[in-house]
């Protein structure tokens, strides 16, 4: 661990929340006759695979993992289009419980970029599930399901590192 580098939250605490989240989605949900996880990126991927795997011990629903990628391209050194491709067809969110999974929910900027396509397909409803949020919203996305809670500086930086070979989930604030 480098200096500047603070472990926050280890393996066992991660997994621990990672659990309670799916359970806090089990009984907001149990009604439900379908439920679709969908992870952002790699670590969100990761994360919605551990709460799918939670829930499938528990849930009487049908449940659905898919993942959404984002591929940010720069213009001239700026931030421009951002496209956003999904494992799962849209158009089979049309009536259901959509759950977005990431790790760290920070501006907001993330979250909205994927939502905006999800909307089209007129979900039932679309929740959010964080690992860790840090505030310091610029968008109007609020998590519904949060590990923690963590009050950061605008210069602060939070990552969430997973080994998927040990498995090995930590967070830490640089």
């Amino acid at each position: 661990m480098t200096p500047n580098k603070v472990r926050i939250l280890d393996h066992e605490g991660a997994s621990a929340r990672i659990k309670r989240m799916a359970f806090e989605i089990y009984e907001r949900n149990y009604l439900e006759s379908e439920v679709i996880l969908i992870g952002i990126d790699i670590r969100g991927a990761y994360l919605a695979s551990q709460l799918y795997r939670h829930l499938k011990e528990e849930a009487n629903f049908e449940l659905k993992l898919g993942k959404a990628s984002l591929d940010r391209i720069e213009r001239q050194g700026k931030l421009g289009n951002i496209n956003v491709d999904f494992s799962i067809e849209l158009s089979s969110l049309m009536g259901k419980v959509v759950v977005l999974v990431d790790d760290v929910l920070y501006s907001g900027n993330t979250m909205l970029h994927v939502v905006t396509p999800i909307l089209a397909a007129l979900p039932k409803k679309i929740e959010t599930a964080v690992l860790i949020d840090r505030g310091h919203r610029n968008m109007p996305i609020y998590p519904n399901y949060v590990g923690m809670e963590l009050a950061t500086t605008l210069q602060q930086h939070v990552s969430v590192e997973i080994s998927e070979s040990t498995p090995l989930i930590e967070t830490f604030l640089q």
